[in-house]
């Protein structure tokens, strides 16, 4: 990889997206996976920051030492099975996936600063839980029925799966996520820690120019950066256009968009730091599989209830650094956002459903 790493930095253009480094610490954190204890670490901080949530879990660590690991088993269907069928599948049980897979990560990389660095579809599992009376994941578990229903669905054909899982949710079972090899995680320090919160707060404010800013002066090599003011006034012109889809109930992709960044990123030789390109990496990843669940999917719609969490939780670093009231703007206007999407959608089923004009 280091190889490949060095041929790309050569081509033109490439060295400020810093693969050779981002390589030396995917170096860095392969070694620290070789001793298993610190996996074992990470899934313990993982039962801890989703105690409360019935929606994801965690394997439970039973043993490690530096060489083995022993963990609870985990059945169920592989995130790669459940693409496969997608096109067959309930949209609404779709959907309910993409959600919660979309919340945790946003919870991980906001809230918790402990996000999973490893989460492609071979590392997630989907498993179908019976619902409590609030059709959401019970606080109790019954592990054999849900172990001798996964056999059962794994052992289906593509089709027969697809017709046993829409059943399924009509039948008000409802998917749980695990996720697992949780040897990788990404922790931002204190510095890149601040200068993330402030890129934050500069988009929170649809303030462009000012992201474009600090994303030249908090870069590894502020000097080497090219045509500065045009570089601003792009990324500028590029979160306006988030501000006009949000504003206007449009879906954003954010993949998209941060994709078109590193583009800019390129062109202007502005050098990222490592941590921000696997963090970008990493939402690319997550929503390209969300994407093919949800094709509707809004970043920007889910981000509500983290927006929520951060405004009751003051003493978090995330909220003490950023202008509360334009965070405040941001909040209330997602939220009318959300507010105008769900009266829309309602109109719409009342008319679909004859609800507005019924026939007597």
């Amino acid at each position: 990889m280091s190889f490949f790493a060095n041929m790309i930095d050569v081509i033109p253009t490439m060295e400020w997206l810093s693969l050779p480094q981002e390589v030396e610490q995917f170096s860095i954190l392969m070694n620290l996976q070789l001793d298993l204890r610190i996996e074992s670490y990470n899934l313990n901080r993982f039962q801890d920051k989703f105690k409360n949530s019935n929606d994801i879990h965690f394997p439970k660590p039973r043993f490690s030492s530096r060489k083995v690991l022993i963990e609870e088993k985990i059945a169920g269907i592989e995130m790669n099975k459940i693409l496969e069928i997608k096109h067959m599948s309930h949209d609404r049980m779709l959907k309910s996936i993409s959600d919660k897979l979309i919340d945790s990560f946003l919870k991980m990389m906001i809230l918790d600063n402990f996000t999973h660095a490893d989460l492609h579809p071979g590392n997630i599992f989907v498993r179908f839980v019976k619902s409590n009376s609030h059709n959401k994941v019970p606080e109790e578990i019954d592990e054999f029925e849900i172990d001798q229903l996964t056999d059962k669905l794994n052992s289906l054909s593509s089709s027969d799966l697809s017709s046993e899982l829409n059943m399924l949710f009509e039948n008000k079972y409802v998917p749980q996520l695990c996720f697992i090899d949780a040897g990788l995680v990404t922790e931002l320090d204190d510095s890149n820690r601040f200068n993330f919160i402030s890129l934050f707060n500069a988009l929170a404010q649809f303030d462009g120019y000012k992201a474009g800013e600090l994303m030249i002066e908090r870069s590894k090599t502020p000097e080497t950066a090219i045509n500065e003011e045009l570089f601003k006034i792009k990324v500028e012109k590029l979160v306006d256009k988030v501000k006009e889809r949000t504003f206007t109930l449009g879906s954003v992709s954010i993949g998209d968009l941060l994709d078109r960044m590193l583009g800019m990123v390129r062109s202007h030789h502005v050098r990222m730091e490592g941590d921000f390109v696997s963090i970008v990496v990493a939402i690319l990843i997550l929503e390209g599989i969300c994407r093919q669940l949800d094709p509707d999917i809004d970043l920007f719609a889910r981000s509500i209830p983290i927006l929520r969490q951060i405004s009751f939780q003051e003493g978090k670093l995330i909220f003490e650094k950023m202008n509360k009231i334009a965070m405040l703007k941001v909040w209330a206007t997602l939220e009318a956002r959300q507010f105008i999407n769900a009266s829309v959608h309602d109109v719409y089923q009342l008319v679909k459903s004859d609800g507005l004009a019924p026939n007597y």
